[in-house]
């Protein structure tokens, strides 16, 4: 007797496999225009719907009930296994992180005598470049000793896109007190060597449009032989970053792009921050 048992390779099955593991891309859009590659990966993708249900279980069922499972949530997400590290991929890295802030150059600034500096007041030399979390304001008499620092709104106020240092009347700065200014500020004219990405909050303008990965079918003489899988309004999740022990080992940067609704497009399914693109014969 012929077994009954049947396997499901077909003919065609063959030209309908992914094969290798793809490429990654900011902003895609079509094939033509991807958007921008991260880079090189190590160890692979995945790719996760994020399908969360809700099943509704009245008195007196055994069991699970057909039409009574709801989606409840959808948090898809892409999870990359970076081995280039670059400015673009390690900004998506690390959601609301700042990267205007390149090698930082230490700058002291004589503003003038305390009437110098009463309003509108002195703009720093480094202007819409200052790291205004490192201002410091310190006075002291002309004839020389020891200087005090100001403390802000209380002796002193700036306007960080001016960058203009304006004394308070009130305040502890004398009239005849040399004021001086030490911040650091960055600017390509300053031979920066680094991008430092520093944690900053997030807002909404850090989650780019999707994430994208582009893999191949293996029969490439389709007019389209790609599979697209799209995590749309991302957001990554960093986790940490492992710098091998061996000599010859290259550090992986793990990041999980997670993806959300956009409240102007709706709220419903159909919106849902995930496509899957399987391209056609």
């Amino acid at each position: 007797m012929a077994s009954s048992v049947q396997s499901g390779i077909s003919a065609a099955a063959v030209n309908r496999y992914i094969r290798g593991p793809g490429k990654v891309y900011k902003d895609f859009t079509d094939l033509d225009t991807p958007g921008t590659l991260l880079g090189e990966t190590k160890g692979g993708s995945v790719f996760d719907w994020g399908l969360e249900f809700h099943d509704v279980e009245p008195d007196g069922a055994l069991g699970l009930i057909e039409g009574h499972r709801f989606v409840s949530k959808c948090i898809p997400s892409l999870e990359v296994n970076l081995l280039e590290a670059t400015s673009t991929s390690l900004l998506g890295f690390l959601p609301g992180a700042d990267s205007a802030d390149e090698t930082p150059t230490k700058n002291s600034e004589h503003l003038g005598a305390g009437t110098a500096i009463d309003s509108p007041g002195v703009a720093l030399e480094g202007a819409g470049d200052v790291d205004f979390s490192t201002l410091e304001i310190w006075y002291g008499a002309s004839g020389g000793g020891a200087y005090t620092k100001a403390t802000i709104d209380t002796d002193y106020t700036v306007t960080e896109a001016t960058g203009t240092v304006i004394r308070v009347g009130a305040g502890s700065i004398g009239d005849t007190d040399i004021v001086i200014a030490i911040y650091e500020y960055d600017t390509t004219s300053s031979g920066d060597a680094y991008t430092i990405i520093k944690p900053g909050q997030i807002a909404a303008a850090d989650h780019w449009t999707n994430v994208a990965l582009v893999c191949e079918l293996s029969n490439q003489s389709y007019s389209n032989p790609y599979v697209v899988f799209v995590v749309k309004n991302p957001l990554s999740e960093p986790s940490t970053v492992s710098i091998p022990g061996g000599g010859v080992e290259e550090a992986i940067i793990n990041c999980k792009f997670v993806g959300f609704f956009a409240p102007g497009s709706g709220l419903t399914l159909a919106n849902a921050p995930a496509e899957l693109w399987l391209g056609k014969s």
